[in-house]
């Protein structure tokens, strides 16, 4: 290889995935004019050559330095955070074949979950609790690899630990053709029942029994309405801080739709604040647009930075502030969550 490709192979590791992919044909351009008096056929060979050599030089540069990045990073994990990480990344080459066309590899699926319960059973659940989000995802994985070789029982038991530890998509449960065989148990079908109430219980241990902020706001709903927070004291109000441009954001509108619907009647209040980033006459435009179309039944106005400077360390859309009838903020949740989740804090504070 020449020096000079060498080097530039090694400089590009540092670029991102667009540059590298641009530059890998730039590298081989220049090449092909430094060798242009030779025979056609011969540049043509030569190019071949040298971009079957450029590829391969980047990917084992670029497999290297994956290989000494997770190194890294799990010398700075606990035992626990290593394991859950190496059952993370057997079901993510699992994931990897299903999705790339090829048969599924429920084995992997499998052996990840069974990494997990040595887990639970040798730790508290306060210690695990932190990897939460990763292990209900292996724990339902494993139920499904379960439930595709007819353990229907172990398959169960690994679905309600999965619930236990925060899955809680009946919608996706009920339609999972990998657990065909775990839908018909009479024991699973009765559980789905109390998968409402475990999520109930869980958002519920999960407000914290003082996090209030002050907080407050009077603005203007985009029909020109005001709009403030103090003239709902009395009512349990939730503020959506969320932007049209944020899909996580978008994804959560039907929950409070359904939300305003189901509650509207019991002293529940729901409001959007938007953050669009433009004008505020294209702003008003674009939300009055998304209000309309999605059928959003519930207040929304531009938010102001004043609004939002009152939320301590905010950092990201969507941002979901619960606020009691006494207008205290008593909980707060950032990026998407449940429908389960999302009324289960509300019918809580519905009841003090």
């Amino acid at each position: 290889m020449f020096p000079c490709f060498e080097a530039l192979a090694i400089y590009l590791t540092k670029e991102n995935s667009m540059l590298r992919t641009l530059s890998i044909g730039a590298i081989i351009g220049i090449f092909v004019m430094l060798t242009g008096c030779q025979s056609e056929d011969q540049r043509e060979a030569a190019q071949r050559r040298r971009e079957a050599e450029a590829e391969q030089t980047l990917e084992d540069l670029f497999g290297g330095l994956a290989e000494a990045l997770e190194e890294v990073a799990q010398s700075d994990m606990s035992p626990i955070g290593k394991v859950v990480r190496q059952a993370e990344n057997l079901g993510s080459t699992a994931m990897n074949q299903r999705q790339s066309g090829g048969e599924t590899d429920y084995d992997k699926f499998a052996e990840a979950c069974d990494m997990i319960m040595e887990l639970i059973e040798n730790h508290e659940k306060t210690e695990l609790q932190p990897h939460a989000n990763a292990i209900y995802v292996i724990l339902y994985n494993g139920a499904c690899a379960h439930s595709i070789n007819n353990e229907v029982d172990k398959a169960l038991s690994t679905f309600k630990l999965a619930v236990e530890y925060g899955w809680d998509d009946v919608e996706h449960t009920m339609n999972d053709p990998d657990l065909v065989n775990l839908r018909a148990n009479t024991g699973f079908q009765e559980f789905v029942m109390e998968m409402g109430a475990i999520a109930e219980r869980k958002a519920v241990e999960n407000i914290p029994a003082e996090v209030s902020f002050p907080f407050d706001f009077s603005l203007t709903t985009i029909d020109d309405k005001p709009l403030r927070l103090a003239d709902y004291k009395g009512k349990v109000v939730i503020v959506d801080f969320w932007g049209t441009w944020c899909p996580p954001c978008r994804a959560e509108i039907p929950s409070f739709i359904k939300l305003q619907k189901e509650f509207g009647k019991q002293d529940f209040q729901m409001i959007g604040l938007n953050y669009e980033g433009g004008s505020p006459t294209s702003d008003m435009k674009k939300v009055k647009n998304y209000v309309s179309s999605e059928g959003i039944n519930y207040p929304c106005a531009l938010g102001d930075d004043a609004t939002q400077q009152q939320v301590p360390n905010f950092n990201a859309y969507p941002t979901t502030l619960f606020i009691d009838k006494k207008g205290k903020v008593r909980h707060r949740l950032v990026g998407l969550h449940s429908y389960n989740d999302l009324s289960a804090i509300v019918k809580k504070l519905l009841t003090e």
